[in-house]
């Protein structure tokens, strides 16, 4: 305590000792005059502020490019959100969505599932639009096994192994033409999420979907189409069913010349965005050729992993090359770098194909260069990769798909 304090408390209780007016005026009188003498003898300190931390600026952290690949692990685990039933057998998984995964409205991640103790890799369109930073969704028809299992056993606050997105089925942006997407079955997922883009990114671009459907109980997301449909001016969405069970508010029949000129008032000048079985797209591009469509304005996935890569094998294995052609010369040094595997290997073999038969594991699902699963960067050496799948960034960064890669030379592979 400053011996300053003191003094001052007796001149402030002099007037009640001396309750006298030569009292009162004393104590005043010596208050004021103590007043001063603190004042010399210590003059005030200035305030004393807590020191203050210099604020770093912020960086501008750019973001990923929409669909481009991050430096990361391959598969990373993430936590299910929901579990959504959109129609009889369409389920939407909604999922945390892992940090830097940036997409493409349109584009597909692959998801690996352990089946009594063995790996399974699936590849499904993302349904849910980029700017919905907090989840990612993936929109699944029961067919086949894993899918099967995931609808079966998958509840939220599950766990899901999925692989970065990518794929080459895009959202046309910078382009002011109006857009038609074609879905059918299954394949209204990447164009849903296309839609979903389309609504909150470019408010004066004509969009219309067209859906076709076995029944109405195979529409999937029936009701978020009709409220886009009434609160979106530049959006239309017009439903046909192919197999009506009973009466239906929906157009009957199949998507054909007369449901695209109703709807779409300028065909010609429109880009198409088609995602569906094989049989529909084909018959599509000849419909789309007959009203005068060019074929660059017409973009399309069949994205059924295991009809893409039956109809891929056959170009595939056709333009291997062929053990008799190859002979010895055909022998070279293929390296695992990751592994710390070398082999001699065979150049009429696929890298993948190598791999296994060395034991060293490289994740893959589709083996024709469809689901990019395999995705992998060939360190040194040249190589044969046959798939059109991959951008052109990641070719110029070195990476193949070892299923449709073949080595030409001795080749270090990161795996």
């Amino acid at each position: 305590m400053s011996p300053f304090v003191f003094p001052s408390f007796l001149f402030i209780a002099a007037p009640w000792v001396w309750a006298t007016p030569l009292g009162i005026a004393g104590g005043f009188g010596g208050h004021v005059v103590w007043l001063f003498v603190c004042e010399w003898l210590a003059p005030p300190r200035p305030a004393v502020r807590p020191p203050t931390r210099p604020v770093p600026p912020r960086s501008a952290k750019p973001a990923a490019a929409a669909g481009s690949r991050v430096a990361g692990p391959a598969f990373v685990p993430t936590t299910v959100l929901a579990v959504l039933d959109e129609a009889m057998d369409i389920k939407t998984f909604r999922l945390a969505r892992p940090e830097g995964f940036e997409f493409a409205p349109g584009q597909f991640l692959a998801v690996r599932v352990l089946i009594d103790g063995k790996p399974h890799v699936r590849c499904y369109s993302i349904s849910s639009a980029p700017h919905t930073r907090g989840y990612l969704e993936i929109s699944v028809r029961r067919q086949g096994l894993v899918s099967g299992t995931l609808h079966a056993t998958v509840r939220p606050g599950a766990t899901l192994t999925i692989n970065r997105p990518s794929g080459q089925f895009i959202y046309p942006a910078g382009d002011d033409r109006p857009l038609a997407l074609i879905a059918g079955g299954i394949g209204i997922t990447p164009l849903l999420s296309m839609l979903r883009h389309a609504t909150a990114t470019d408010p004066l671009r004509p969009v219309t979907l067209l859906y076709s459907a076995r029944s109405e109980h195979d529409v999937a997301f029936h009701g978020e189409l009709r409220v886009l449909a009434e609160r979106h001016p530049h959006i239309r969405v017009a439903v046909t069913l192919t197999r009506p069970v009973e009466a239906s508010r929906y157009r009957t029949g199949r998507l054909d010349a007369d449901m695209l000129k109703q709807f779409v008032p300028a065909p010609a000048h429109t880009i198409f965005c088609l995602c569906g079985p094989g049989a529909m797209i084909d018959e599509m591009k000849t419909v789309l050729s007959g009203l005068g469509v060019p074929a660059g304005q017409v973009r399309y996935e069949q994205f059924n992993t295991a009809a893409a890569a039956s109809l891929l094998n056959t170009a595939v294995v056709a333009s291997a090359p062929q053990p008799d052609a190859v002979g010895a010369a055909g022998a070279v040094r293929v390296t695992f770098d990751t592994s710390h595997v070398t082999v001699s290997a065979s150049s009429s073999h696929t890298l993948l194909e190598t791999a296994e038969a060395e034991g060293v594991s490289i994740i893959s699902s589709c083996r024709s260069g469809v689901c990019q699963s395999c995705r992998t960067r060939l360190k040194a050496g040249h190589a044969d990769c046959r798939s059109d799948v991959l951008d052109p960034e990641d070719r110029a960064n070195g990476y193949v798909l070892p299923c449709v890669t073949w080595p030409e030379d001795d080749c270090v592979l990161e795996a």
